[in-house]
């Protein structure tokens, strides 16, 4: 990975770069001594923590620019991995692309880490505390079985103000828990998931909708039901239900639906 960042800082107008993980971590780097990695990756990780609202208009995100006075910060998401440049004003964008989109390829080749064994892939895992990033986002863990994540889930209480919609199938969940399933099965935002009761297999192809509001982290690893949901797939408040994105989700998420 060191050899990729070298390769692309001797594109003109570039002074300095670093390449890290989801969590702001910094993998690999390469600044002059007068800017701090630390400051930089978090500069980087709360202009890459924003993809999540874009991805649902436009889909995935491949570049990002940030100007300031004396320079501009690049940032270009690579899987679960960002190649983040310091660059001169007049560093020219479209040309830098090109040695951008070379270096993803081959990081892209690179593992984050181990291939787990086909033993623990298959096998229930805890729900582990989330990844703080530093800026309130989250990268929520979530137990998989069988190559499958798994939501606990929350049924939604019938009131005068939910009645009608508790009539209607439908499920919530946050933002932190959308992204990671959305990286899980390497898809593009859906506005579906596929939700299978854990005991029967009884599945059903649900419409989402996204808690937008989560600060306290109180619905991560979390999925809420209506009455009529539940209902469907024969789950009761607490229990475990498998989640798939539907196939052929497209840019915008409509294909399959």
């Amino acid at each position: 990975m060191e050899a990729v960042l070298s390769g692309v800082l001797t594109s003109q107008g570039v002074m300095g770069g670093l390449v890290m993980d989801d969590s702001g971590r910094v993998l690999v780097e390469s600044l002059p001594s007068l800017f701090d990695k630390d400051q930089v990756a978090h500069a980087a990780l709360v202009l890459a923590e924003q993809e999540i609202g874009l991805e649902e208009l436009t889909g995935g995100v491949r570049l990002a620019e940030l100007r300031f006075e004396l320079g501009k910060l690049i940032v270009r998401p690579i899987a679960e991995r960002s190649l983040v440049l310091i660059c001169e004003h007049g560093a020219n964008l479209q040309m830098l692309s090109i040695a951008l989109n070379v270096a993803a390829k081959k990081i892209e080749k690179i593992p984050l880490a181990p291939a787990a064994s086909s033993a623990a892939a298959t096998a229930p895992r805890e729900l582990t505390p989330p990844t703080p990033s530093g800026t309130g986002w989250t990268f929520m863990p979530l137990p998989v079985q069988n190559g499958k994540q798994l939501l606990r889930v929350s049924i939604l209480e019938k009131t005068g103000g939910t009645f009608w919609e508790s009539m209607e199938e439908h499920i919530s969940v946050n933002r932190a828990t959308c992204r990671s399933i959305w990286r899980h099965s390497s898809s593009n935002p859906s506005k579906k998931f596929i939700l299978a009761n854990l005991k029967t297999g009884v599945s059903s192809n649900i419409p989402l909708q996204i808690i937008e509001h989560d600060k306290e982290s109180l619905y991560d690893g979390m999925v809420v039901l209506t009455l009529a949901a539940a209902e469907h797939l024969g789950v009761k408040e607490g229990d475990q239900v498998t989640v798939e994105v539907p196939k052929g989700t497209g840019l915008f998420g409509w294909e399959g639906i």
